[in-house]
């Protein structure tokens, strides 16, 4: 029986497809034509399919609940102290830093109950250290799928000032100074951690920012500021100094007479709304001429810039509350930035991000420079989060890369060698392959794994980004999900996406805090 017409062009069709379809096999070249390859689902059905919910990638549900679900904690939320917690400490507010309130604890101890909490109920802290009365709809932070820092022993320095800014200590200011590339430039996954940290142990204000972003991609929530268009900005990254004096936040700017900056406290976050020291960093040198400072466009105190070529300080004092300073070139003028800060306990979190930068680029400082700003800011935490610019490079040396970390650790620790350390490691960074997928770009689990070892070599605690988002291929994961929790350049998140990674470092900080508390001291 011979097959109508029309059905044998069918046949004759659906063979040379067949064959069309099965030479894309034979030929590496027709790789990204191929109908199907392993690992992929079924051919066109998987196009339907391909786009996922956040709340259903399992490796950062919990965070995602609580960075979209509850953004800020809620102000009510005190959960009953642990015994050696359960002192009433003053709560500091804008314009009063010794107002009490005898029938609720500080924040900060605050805090420190809801760290041991959470390990409590994750079955990682002892039964004495558990903490009850606290209702299951007042827990702004779920406990599950917490990725927990590695090597956090390392970390002890900076746990024991977080338990004394729990207990309400005076003047127990806890600090942290956060390096790294243009997340931290846009204060992205470092503005989370710091609302969740102050509002947990007490604002003791936004901490250092630099002079002036000029057209870099740099700025920072929960603070106010405002520049001149004139500004000269040398930075780190691009060795633009011999004399590899850029800072504390390795950009120094330089000004002429007419320019200005201006930083303020922001009324529109729930933290950064007082201050009651501001402190300007800057260099004095030959040329230099006089700075002009004012506080909420007051009288201007002149602070003369000329001398031997040395950094300098300058503290100005204000009632704890709302306000600004103006800094004006009177003549010409280098500054690196200005810190905010507050006379009560607290947590300071510096973001120190500089955009393109890798960990190598801190090498061009000078140490004796770099070690006496460090000195200066006396941080209780150090945390170097490098590695996504580096995870460009197909041609980088692993063994190279562990000695530059190394260096870099040494260089960056030298003025204060008792302070905490951290590495955190880079996020997932990914490309697209021959097909049009997405999947993880080739150097970073090699960069992951070398930060590991050599922050267990070198005394510091280590952070796994890459392994919280959910390890290789989770860039498309995150690209897919709805909404996206990355852009489309595949390599960096979305501002959901960062607040997601903020959380789980936050959570993962609290998880260690708790650790520490219930540990024997």
């Amino acid at each position: 029986m011979e097959l109508a017409p029309g059905l044998r062009r069918l046949a004759g069709i659906t063979l040379t497809l067949i064959v069309i379809a099965s030479v894309t096999y034979f030929v590496p070249s027709f790789e990204r034509v191929r109908p199907w390859v392993a690992g992929e689902g079924v051919p066109v059905v998987r196009l339907f399919t391909g786009q996922q919910k956040h709340a259903d990638l399992p490796d950062f549900q919990g965070s995602t609940a609580a960075a979209l679900a509850n953004p800020e904690p809620p102000d009510d939320f005190v959960p009953e102290l642990p015994p050696e917690l359960q002192e009433t400490s003053p709560m500091p507010t804008p314009g009063n830093d010794s107002s009490n309130t005898p029938d609720r604890p500080s924040p900060a101890a605050a805090a420190a109950a809801a760290a041991a909490n959470t390990a409590a109920k994750s079955g990682d802290a002892p039964r004495q250290q558990q903490v009850h009365g606290s209702p299951k709809d007042k827990e702004p932070h779920p406990p599950s799928n917490v990725k927990p820092i590695e090597h956090v022993e390392n970390l002890s320095a900076f746990f024991a000032a977080l338990a004394r800014t729990s207990k309400g200590e005076p003047n127990a200011i806890t600090r942290v100074s956060h390096y790294g590339d243009s997340s931290v430039a846009a204060d992205a996954i470092t503005s989370t951690a710091r609302r969740r940290l102050q509002q947990r142990f007490g604002d003791a204000g936004h901490g250092f920012m630099l002079t002036a972003k000029s057209n870099m991609f740099y700025g920072h929530r929960d603070i106010s500021h405002n520049e001149s268009g004139g500004w000269q900005l040398a930075s780190i990254v691009r060795k633009q100094l011999k004399t590899g004096e850029y800072g504390y936040g390795g950009i120094v700017s330089t000004a002429q007479p007419g320019q200005f900056t201006q930083f303020g406290t922001s009324n529109k976050g729930p933290i950064g709304r007082a201050v009651s020291r501001f402190e300007v960093f800057y260099q004095k040198f030959p040329e230099g001429g006089e700075m002009g400072l004012s506080v909420d466009e007051g009288e201007e105190r002149v602070v003369q810039t000329q001398g031997e070529l040395q950094d300098a300080w300058e503290v100005v004092n204000v009632p704890d509350g709302e306000h600004s300073l103006t800094i004006k070139a009177r003549g010409q003028i280098r500054m690196y930035g200005a810190s905010l800060e507050r006379n009560v306990p607290g947590v300071v979190y510096d973001a120190l991000g500089l955009v393109g930068a890798r960990a190598v680029h801190l090498l061009d400082a000078d140490p004796k420079h770099m070690a006496g700003q460090i000195r200066h800011r006396d941080p209780d935490l150090l945390v170097l989060g490098f590695g996504g610019n580096e995870a460009g490079n197909d041609k980088m040396s692993m063994q190279s890369y562990a000695a530059t970390l190394t260096k870099v650790i040494k260089l960056m620790r030298s003025g204060k060698p008792q302070m905490s350390c951290m590495l955190f490691g880079p996020l997932d960074q990914g490309e697209r392959n021959a097909r049009g997928d997405i999947q993880t770009l080739a150097p970073l689990p090699g960069i992951v794994d070398v930060q590991r070892q050599v922050s267990k070599e070198q005394g510091c605690a280590f952070f796994d980004t890459y392994k919280a988002m959910g390890g290789y291929g989770a860039v498309g994961r995150w690209y897919n999900a709805r909404p996206r929790l990355f852009g489309p350049d595949l390599r960096h998140a979305t501002p959901t996406g960062y607040a997601i990674i903020g959380d789980m470092y936050y959570q993962a900080l609290m998880k260690g805090f708790a650790d520490y508390l219930a540990a024997p001291h």
